[in-house]
């Protein structure tokens, strides 16, 4: 087990370089740079350039680039030009809010899912099953950022239920702890719902498809035929040998889910890593584009390995190597 963590987290290595290298030339293609968002119409041009040598955007590109994985090596992801802040600081400070987010998406994704399992399985070939089939594939084909659009208009306008933006009510500090617990679940309703709408459709497909696949094994139908209850044969046959690619897709999920989600975040206004991410790409805040970038690279690689050792540990037919 230890030898196969290390050789991935070795193999993650050139990986999360790859990433980042191609976003740092990339975000340069982006019209305009830093200097250029903190202009006015009518500054001048000797203005305009102490800013660029101000944040280092006169130097060479590879030169720049260079610079960077010194600093990265150094333990320093840079400096934010839109916060005024050290990125790693500003990182932490939102990242909290991006791990409730995906904890409470993941929590609502699962159960979601395990729901509309049980009642697929249990209704095989029925109309159920087939209406249960067709709505997960149709909820996992929309657009996040419609179902968002649903809810707000719903929940939020229409019925006046949830927030429609941000984590905490205006003075809400100054309340009970109580009463800031309950006003934060009332704002992460929506946002963990349009999260979680597609994500549970992706995953109830996947664990459906297994434990009908593992159904008509042989050794199931035997498991049965010879008396052993279906709980049982649910628990020490099926669920093992079915489960398997709905943990790496779970995996997957979880890494994306817990390095922010660009879109949701936005839409909801959720002050979380998705939210900076898109901010910094809007102000050509290069540090902080490539700050979410190495930290949503290693929150995907670590979920993923994760997904991995669990799949092996739930499975027996699978090795980790």
């Amino acid at each position: 087990m230890l030898k196969f963590l290390a050789w991935r987290l070795l193999q993650s290595i050139p990986m999360l370089f790859g990433l980042v290298t191609l976003v740092f030339f990339l975000s340069r293609l982006l019209p305009g740079d830093a200097a250029s968002v903190f202009m006015t119409p009518g500054i001048s041009p000797a203005v305009a350039e102490q800013l660029r040598s101000q944040f280092g955007l006169d130097r060479p590109l590879l030169e720049q680039y260079l610079a960077w994985l010194v600093s990265v090596g150094s333990g320093e992801l840079g400096y934010s030009l839109v916060y005024s802040a050290k990125v790693t600081d500003v990182l932490l400070e939102v990242f909290p809010n991006s791990l409730l987010l995906g904890v409470a998406a993941l929590i609502l994704e699962t159960t979601l899912a395990v729901l509309l399992v049980r009642l697929a399985v249990r209704h095989v070939g029925s109309r159920l099953d087939r209406f249960i089939s067709n709505a997960t594939l149709v909820a996992y084909s929309l657009p996040s950022f419609w179902i968002g659009i649903m809810l707000l208009l719903a929940f939020s306008f229409w019925l006046k239920v949830f927030p429609s933006s941000q984590m905490y009510s205006i003075g809400i500090r100054e309340a009970d702890d109580a009463t800031r617990i309950l006003d934060v679940f009332r704002h992460l309703v929506l946002p963990a719902l349009t999260v979680a709408i597609p994500g549970s459709a992706l995953l109830a497909r996947y664990i459906r498809t297994g434990i009908t696949e593992t159904l008509r094994q042989e050794y199931v139908v035997a498991a049965i035929g010879m008396g052993l209850s279906r709980a049982k044969v649910f628990r020490q046959y099926i669920l093992p040998n079915s489960i398997g690619p709905a943990i790496s897709v779970f995996g997957l999920e979880m890494g994306m889910l817990l390095s922010g989600v660009l879109v949701t975040e936005t839409l909801f206004a959720w002050p979380g890593i998705g939210r900076v991410a898109v901010m910094a790409i809007f102000a050509r805040d290069y540090p902080m584009i490539l700050g979410c970038t190495l930290l949503g690279g290693i929150l995907v690689v670590i979920a993923n390995l994760i997904a991995d050792v669990a799949r092996a540990l739930i499975d027996p037919r699978v090795h980790l190597r």
